[in-house]
């Protein structure tokens, strides 16, 4: 018999645990009114620890995937609230014993709350360590949303209205919410600077998505680099390197191993992929403040102006 099922039976299938569980969490790219008051509704009785994970980027307010006034609300209702950036995964874990994980977003298209609905495909499984310790990490991984956060988020997107997306930030300002510390395959670009990877029209919002989206503005696209995590993280790495060395490309590729948080690690060589994918753009966009260069035969070589 098939494991999966359609986002309509997700509803049903969390309509019977979640009013009497002691746990929810719920990851989720895209968070709207309708999906967060059905989910309250079942709650609002036992009153379970609540976790909330889900994208909330400036572009996923202005465009409606996400609602500010239900996060908002959430906080208002005891939920805890938090945001990554680059998430993708929508999963619904019932206390420690029940994960329901697909493409269902915590919306009323996702789980068919409305009428016309997205034709998902989600599974179910039975709780383990694995499975557990896989959504602490992203839990922890999420930047908590406060409150006093929630005001400047709004006073921020108050700039945008009506202009175009092209310039929309990928992330809050340092000053409204800081960034997760860790670094994901998805913090990097995917290509050499010009093309396009299918990843970025399933999620725009990536910062390098955004960095192609505004390529025919050279100001823009350089602006929106030198703020990305991976561009921050390699000139932190020169900026501190105290050896009588420049880095070179096998030390970083090392070194960037040991700091991506994914799960599971990618491969060395997509490692060394998305290596050379930066050093292009550092090449195109930041130039005037990191230096690559290939001392006689050997491997490039970054520099800090």
């Amino acid at each position: 018999m098939s494991n999966l099922f359609s986002g309509d039976k997700l509803k049903s299938d969390l309509e019977l645990v979640l009013p009497s569980c002691k746990k929810v969490v719920v990851v989720s790219a895209f968070i709207s009114k309708v999906g967060f008051e059905w989910l309250n509704n079942l709650v609002v009785t036992n009153q379970p620890s609540a976790i909330l994970v889900g994208r909330l980027t400036p572009s996923d307010f202005l465009t409606g995937a996400s609602d500010l006034e239900t996060i908002k609300t959430a906080l208002s209702e005891g939920y805890t609230v938090k945001a990554l950036s680059n998430l993708h995964a929508k999963i619904y874990q019932i206390d420690d014993d029940l994960i329901f994980n697909g493409s269902a977003n915590l919306t009323g298209k996702g789980l068919s709350i409305v009428s016309e609905s997205n034709y998902e495909a989600c599974t179910k499984v039975v709780g383990c360590i694995e499975s557990n310790r896989f959504i602490e990490n992203i839990v922890s991984a999420a930047v908590p949303i406060t409150s006093l956060a929630l005001e400047r988020m709004e006073l921020f997107l108050d700039r945008f209205e009506g202009l175009d997306m092209v310039g929309v930030p990928a992330t809050w300002p340092l000053d409204i919410l800081s960034q997760p510390s860790s670094l994901f395959v998805s913090d990097f670009p995917l290509t050499q600077p010009g093309y396009k990877a299918y990843e970025y029209e399933l999620n725009p919002s990536l910062p390098f998505a955004q960095i192609e989206n505004a390529k025919e503005d050279f100001a823009l696209a350089s602006s929106l680099f030198k703020q990305t995590k991976a561009y921050r993280w390699i000139k932190a790495l020169v900026n501190e390197n105290e050896s009588e060395r420049d880095l070179g490309f096998g030390k970083i590729s090392s070194l960037l191993h040991d700091e991506l948080a994914d799960d599971p690690a990618p491969y060395r060589q997509e490692i060394k992929n998305l290596q050379a994918n930066l050093y292009s753009y550092l090449k195109l966009y930041a130039s005037d403040e990191i230096v690559v260069y290939v001392p006689g035969r050997r491997s490039e070589v970054l520099r800090v102006l």
